[in-house]
């Protein structure tokens, strides 16, 4: 079971709306998604929802290649692996959101551990959101509300 958490209150209103069993609408506004995950099968399927919510989404598989694909887009979000070999995903985040070039892209920490001092460390980064692998649906688009709403 995935779970998010926002680090701010949910907007009031929502880009993408929908009604209980329904399938999240595509959004008015098409973001750039930048997915860090060391396994390619999970990344790829995460991009592959993100894509059905109408979004761009680059996936790349360690830091090195993240560090690289933000220097071609900026992303408007990244959802970032927590466990990875190297560099963590909490640590990647860390340095995006103290870099003035990315600061402003909304992290979303994604893992398969929902223990406390996960969600504290993401939190304590600088990340908005914490996703527990396997991610639903519904908990993408809240994440993709958030990003719209700013």
């Amino acid at each position: 079971m995935s779970q998010t958490t926002e680090h701010q209150a949910p907007p009031a209103s929502s880009t993408v709306e929908r009604r209980q069993g329904e399938q999240p609408a595509v959004a008015a506004r098409k973001l750039n998604l930048l997915v860090v995950d060391d396994n390619q099968e999970v990344g790829e399927s995460l991009a592959m929802l993100l894509e059905v919510l109408g979004h761009h989404v680059v996936v790349v598989r360690n830091w090195q290649m993240a560090v690289e694909q933000v220097k071609l887009c900026v992303p408007d979000a990244v959802y970032l692996d927590i466990e990875m070999p190297g560099v963590s995903g909490i640590e990647i985040g860390r340095r995006l959101h103290n870099n003035p070039d990315t600061a402003h892209a909304v992290l979303i920490a994604v893992t398969g551990h929902s223990l406390p001092m996960y969600m504290d460390d993401a939190l304590a980064a600088g990340f908005r959101h914490f996703l527990v692998k396997p991610v639903r649906l519904d908990d993408l688009a809240t994440t993709v509300e958030s990003v719209l709403a700013g």
